[in-house]
């Protein structure tokens, strides 16, 4: 119960997002504060007009000049806090608390003047009217939290009412107790207003708040579908799907396009390579290929269309640099160790986009038959075969590692010295958290290792690994690195570094040992 009333009063919020949903009325009522305060401008001259136009002029009585002072000194304050709040908006756009400290800054001012003109009122035996809708107009107005202007309503009630004795009615009658009630009832019905209000205008914006990010999350979600639609999985480029509504869009803008090529690609060998060495390695080949192509044309231009079929359209490109892009992606796939059948075709106008792809596509088919039947084809055949075969070696001997060697090391790395990277044989898993965090790259994570977990002294030797160059010339020498080191738990430890038997122009890989100095080498 208790909780309930200190939520309904703002003395804690209702809810966690609660400065969000405050920065978010702070855009809604400043342009309703604006035109309150020019209201109480333009009203407030045309009673010091008024008054200033009646017989005598506004100091002809005591109680006239009153009235014209707090008519003059509520607009100056009007004004003020005007451009009090305009600078605070566009000089500190983030400090809503400042715009909201000015605001009730001056409520509570005007509040005080309602309380002032309605004892002014009472040497002309008036009644409490301006209190009234001074209270009133404040309730509505307000966003100082409940218990805040409970508490300014209170302060208004007890000042007037104290000060009401001090001004009797000019006709002699009593009307303390009325003005007591009067004043009462208008104090209450404020508060009340005031916090129903404020309550509410809060609900109403958080829910609002609510309504908007649930929009963008389904937005966000409707357009990841979307995109997942439109792409391929594994390799992140177009699918058929975009693939047929990228051919309507060139349907729908013929007139628009100038010249246009397809280039018609089919990926030798992936079913062999699915079959004998797993779904993982024909993935693996088929983003090898895809980085590939992107290196020398748009992704956006490039479309898996199939397991091992992509198409390439190509717009204002002119032949001899589309056959030249060719070439050089079938050079890099070739030296990757994986062989393309390709197709091209090219027109000047692209006003048939289905017969440029239909007479790539037949292209590609005459160059995959000559793929396999002609005597190049045949090496090329064999090599595709020999790789194939190597890389299931390599993998038997991984399975060999894991299964016999790897229990008696420390570690074992196959690493790769052109591309700084490694092929996980047996990794422990914190030396796995630091290749995370030098972002998979073998040099960065060996430092990390040295510093974090090796003795000092040692440092030296792991940063001598790392000039690869170096390391290169050694093994291409016949000479093995090799030497010992001591970690920070006191352990002695052991690094040999060999020349693997895929050490060659294509591909510089090694392989990096690391034992128990107490542990025999079992040598390969």
């Amino acid at each position: 119960m208790w909780g309930r009333l200190k939520q309904f009063l703002g003395v804690i919020p209702d809810f966690p997002d609660f400065d969000e949903v405050i920065r978010a009325l702070h855009g809604d009522v400043v342009k309703r504060n604006f035109l309150f305060h020019i209201l109480i401008i333009m009203f407030e001259c045309v009673m010091v007009i008024s008054i200033s136009m009646r017989p005598g002029g506004p100091f002809a009585k005591p109680r006239r000049v009153t009235y014209f002072v707090l008519y003059l000194v509520l607009i100056l304050a009007a004004a003020g806090v005007t451009w009090l709040e305009t600078w605070i908006d566009r000089k500190k756009q983030a400090d809503y608390r400042l715009y909201f400290r000015a605001e009730a800054v001056f409520l509570g001012f005007f509040s005080l003047w309602g309380v002032a003109v309605t004892l002014n009122d009472q040497l002309g035996g008036n009644g409490l009217t301006v209190y009234n809708y001074v209270v009133l107009i404040l309730a509505i107005m307000s966003m100082m939290k409940p218990w805040q202007a409970a508490l300014l309503f209170l302060a208004d009630f007890i000042l007037l009412n104290g000060l009401l004795p001090c001004f009797p009615d000019p006709a002699g009658l009593d009307n303390s107790f009325n003005n007591l009630m009067n004043s009462l009832f208008s104090t209450l019905a404020a508060a009340a207003i005031a916090a129903s209000l404020y309550n509410s205008k809060l609900q109403a914006k958080r829910n609002e708040i609510i309504i908007r990010r649930q929009y963008r999350q389904i937005e966000a979600a409707n357009q990841m579908l979307s995109q997942e639609a439109l792409s391929d999985a594994l390799t992140n480029l177009g699918n058929r799907n975009r693939f047929k509504k990228t051919i309507q869009a060139f349907e729908f803008d013929k007139q628009g396009c100038g010249t246009l090529g397809c280039i018609y690609i089919d990926v030798n060998g992936l079913h062999e390579i699915n079959n004998h060495l797993g779904h993982q390695a024909g993935d693996q080949m088929l983003k090898t290929i895809s980085d590939i192509f992107q290196e020398y044309f748009d992704s956006q231009d490039i479309f898996r269309i199939g397991g091992d079929e992509f198409v390439i359209l190509c717009k204002n490109v002119g032949r001899g640099d589309l056959e030249h892009r060719t070439e050089q992606v079938r050079r890099r796939t070739e030296e990757a160790g994986f062989f393309l059948s390709t197709g091209l075709e090219w027109r000047e106008s692209a006003l048939d986009i289905e017969d440029v792809i239909q007479k790539a596509e037949r292209a590609m088919q005459e160059n995959k038959r000559g793929f396999y039947s002609s005597k190049g084809g045949e090496r090329q055949k064999r090599e595709l075969n020999q790789y194939m075969e190597r890389l299931i070696s390599e993998k038997k001997d991984a399975d060999r590692f894991l299964s016999i060697l790897a229990p008696v090391f420390e570690g074992v790395f196959f690493v790769n010295l052109e591309t700084d990277t490694v092929r996980q044989i047996f990794i422990p898993s914190y030396f796995q958290e630091m290749l995370k965090e030098c972002g998979d790259k073998y040099s960065k994570a060996l430092l990390l290792y040295a510093d974090r977990m090796v003795e000092p002294q040692y440092a030296s030797l792991f940063e001598l690994c790392c000039d690869y160059s170096r390391l290169e010339a050694m093994l291409e020498g016949e000479e093995i690195p090799d030497f010992t080191y001591r970690k920070k738990d006191g352990r002695q430890l052991r690094l040999r570094i060999l020349k693997f038997y895929h050490y060659d122009s294509a591909g510089k890989e090694t392989l990096w040992i690391f034992s128990d100095i107490e542990i025999n080498y079992i040598e390969l």
